[in-house]
């Protein structure tokens, strides 16, 4: 689809989880340690696999999900590459929830359900398509401000 950018966005929010990354780098820090004590080849080569998988997670975690609110489509993004795009037209309702650790944290989701969560709040967002996502933020208000903006008022709950 062909959405028209050529404006602003209405708003842009960051939704990071600073203190997630932190936990990240420091369980890479255990096998660092441990090919410190003991360097053998295989110790060494899964501390490779361990530190890019984990230094990749970091800078997710760090960097966190953008939220880019347009005139008519809702853009999630993250390390500058855009995830999904979602038409305003296809935007049915939208709530705040609360997010249970146990659901997971960063990009979640198996079959029509997808969200975007560093936090344990989220905003619900249904479409018409009967999928759902799932927008974390640390104030989630702020993103039903953003989509009654986008949106309408008339949408909500």
């Amino acid at each position: 689809m062909d959405w028209n950018r050529q404006s602003d966005p209405i708003a842009v929010e960051t939704h990071a989880g600073r203190l997630w990354a932190v936990v990240i780098l420091l369980a890479v820090l255990g096998p660092l340690v441990s090919v410190m004590l003991r360097p053998t080849p295989a110790a060494r080569i899964a501390l490779i696999a361990v530190a890019l998988v984990g230094c990749s997670t970091f800078a997710m975690a760090w960097s966190g999900f953008q939220y880019r609110f347009f005139r008519d489509v809702l853009e999630i993004r993250m390390l500058g590459f855009r995830l999904r795009s979602i038409p305003r037209s296809d935007i049915l309702s939208y709530a705040i929830e609360p997010w249970a650790m146990m659901r997971g944290y960063g990009i979640r989701g198996i079959g029509r359900s997808r969200a975007y969560v560093w936090c344990n709040k989220v905003v619900h967002i249904k479409l018409s398509n009967g999928n759902q996502v799932y927008l974390g933020h640390k104030d989630p208000a702020r993103i039903v401000s953003d989509l009654d903006q986008m949106v309408g008022v008339a949408t909500r709950g």
